[in-house]
């Protein structure tokens, strides 16, 4: 089903979750960088879930549904699934603890709030967050894809 101009046929899902693992390790790379790290976190969570609307299109799914119901870019995946009103049919084969790390990762802002500076002994607690959120939902997809 590869279709090097459109933007979700072009990898087959083991090639989409190679993707997302490589997006997770740039992302723990940056963890000094929040900006980069959640980021990184949002985009490996996307292209899992590129994974799994390609293998259920592999599978006798419709691939128009792939193409419009989940929209064109990782952040649309996400928010499609983090909508609490999403029909049980559509989120299939997620459940609703999946939708809530979703909206988990969509929450934690990319930029630091302003104010006060708080001093860590490590990475940022938001970047950490985001990558340990991205990492269930890449784990998800890929047993999903099986």
């Amino acid at each position: 089903m590869v279709q090097d101009d459109h933007w979700l046929w072009r990898l087959e899902a083991n090639a989409w979750l190679g993707a997302a693992a490589h997006e997770l390790e740039q992302g723990e790379a940056g963890l000094a960088v929040r900006r980069t790290a959640v980021t990184h976190a949002r985009r490996a969570a996307g292209m899992a879930l590129n994974a799994v609307l390609v293998d259920l299109a592999v599978r006798g799914g419709s691939p128009d549904r792939s193409e419009t119901v989940w929209g064109r870019s990782y952040i649309d995946h996400l928010r499609t699934l983090a909508g609490p009103e999403l029909d049980p049919e559509l989120r299939a084969p997620f459940t609703a603890e999946f939708g809530q790390h979703c909206r988990e990762l969509l929450a934690i802002p990319v930029m630091p709030p302003t104010g006060l500076v708080r001093i860590a002994r490590g990475p940022d607690e938001a970047a950490s967050h985001a990558i340990g959120l991205a990492r269930r939902i890449v784990e998800a997809c890929t047993l999903a894809v099986g």
